[in-house]
């Protein structure tokens, strides 16, 4: 395979965009070239294979056994030749070019802001692309070459695609919060049956925090979490908390990185998730200084190293 990629590499874009937009018309617009041409180049890549990369259908074009292989490597060349033309023009221009960042909702408030202030500090002309998530919504664009680092909790290394890294740094914990005057603050020890009576708060569709609280509460007896608000702001989590009776699950180092003082923690004993959390990237870009600088910051940064 090494021998055809090194052949094939100036066709790996085109690959790569049919592959994201699963047509020929989309990718065509996204590439500025003729969609004849996008086939050619499909085509031709095909043939120094000797195989199908794509079923072609009336929906569109779906990656064959053989083009998911090809397109785990594909992804990885894109992001070295991204990270070598940054560090070319970081040498050339005294520029950085982009670095492209998804954060949990720990880290994103918090550290990696201070990180990004450091490292930009070291490279001025460096731009950071910031995006706010949970894991369903930050790790998909990262396999997927969208993004270049990662900081959330970190998923099992098993299920890892190839050529993805990770740093652990430090355990984190979930816990029920809610607004300073909610009746739960006045029970010495509240019961799941006590959590059951009110409606919860959810950060942006996080079906891990929503899985792990569910199972908690009926293993013990008791019904899932009545889910009544759905928003993709923090801001708004702690506004809904602080406005009525509303529960919501957070990460205790976001309690002391972000203390609110009409925000408590709920007395309830029961363990309902803990994770490690760190970094996740291409291991390619580890040797690239922007991205090695801020993990490095970000290490320094935590409180849970």
């Amino acid at each position: 395979m090494v021998m055809v990629l090194l052949r094939s590499i100036g066709l790996l874009r085109p690959f790569l965009a049919v592959a994201k937009a699963g047509n020929l018309s989309a990718a065509a617009r996204d590439l500025s070239v003729s969609q004849p041409a996008l086939t050619k180049s499909v085509r031709k890549l095909e043939q120094q294979y000797g195989a199908a990369l794509f079923d072609r259908g009336a929906r569109g074009m779906a990656l064959t056994p053989s083009g998911a292989a090809l397109l785990t490597h594909a992804r990885l060349i894109e992001a070295q030749c991204r990270f070598a033309d940054a560090e070319i023009d970081a040498l050339a221009h005294g520029e950085a070019g982009t670095i492209r960042i998804g954060a949990g909702p720990y880290w994103g408030p918090t550290l990696v802001p201070l990180a990004v202030a450091r490292l930009q500090a070291r490279f001025p002309k460096l731009r950071v692309d910031l995006e706010v998530g949970v894991n369903t919504i930050t790790l998909p664009k990262l396999f997927a070459g969208d993004l270049d680092l990662v900081m959330s909790a970190l998923p099992e290394a098993s299920t890892l695609p190839a050529g993805i890294a990770m740093e652990d740094f430090g355990e984190f914990h979930l816990r029920v919060v809610a607004g300073r005057q909610h009746p739960l603050h006045r029970k010495k020890r509240v019961t799941t049956a006590d959590l059951g009576r009110y409606s919860w708060v959810l950060y942006q569709h996080d079906r891990d925090t929503l899985n792990k609280l569910a199972r908690v509460m009926q293993d013990a007896g008791g019904a899932a979490p009545n889910v009544a608000v759905v928003t993709t702001s923090l801001h708004a989590v702690m506004q809904f908390l602080k406005s009525g009776p509303y529960l919501g699950c957070l990460a205790d180092a976001y309690l002391r990185a972000m203390p609110e003082p009409d925000i408590k923690i709920v007395p309830f004993r029961r363990e309902i998730w803990s994770f490690p959390s760190g970094a996740l990237y291409h291991a390619s870009a580890r040797n690239f200084a922007p991205i090695s600088a801020l993990v490095d910051a970000l290490r320094e940064l935590s409180p849970e190293k």
